[in-house]
């Protein structure tokens, strides 16, 4: 007769019935993204309320190399407009990250 050598015991029988419990995760999860703002109104027309423009939003890159060449990239456009903001923010979507740049560029 072989012999195993797997040392793991067999489960029992009334344990297969059973499937573990996952418990999943409910919070929200959030990512990094770049925005590009004018808080001149250079590029659009501007309502008398609205006093910031989100040009771009784009979700960083998971890796660092990528991430640093996508800062170059917003920060060589900042500097080549000098009315353009670029600004790292963390939020769970696109649009959220597009509001808390605006409420943060207008100061609400």
């Amino acid at each position: 007769m072989p012999v195993s050598l797997d040392k793991t015991p067999a489960p029992r029988p009334e344990d297969m019935d059973r499937a573990p419990a996952y418990r999943p995760r409910l919070a929200k999860l959030t990512k990094p993204f770049f925005v590009l703002a004018d808080t001149t109104g250079q590029f659009t027309p501007q309502a008398p309320g609205n006093r910031v423009d989100i040009l771009t939003v784009e979700e960083a890159a998971d890796f660092s190399v990528e991430r640093a060449l996508q800062r170059m990239d917003f920060m060589a456009t900042c500097t080549e407009v000098p009315s353009l903001t670029c600004l790292l923010v963390y939020a769970s979507s696109a649009a959220q990250a597009a509001g808390i740049t605006r409420r943060a560029l207008a100061g609400d």
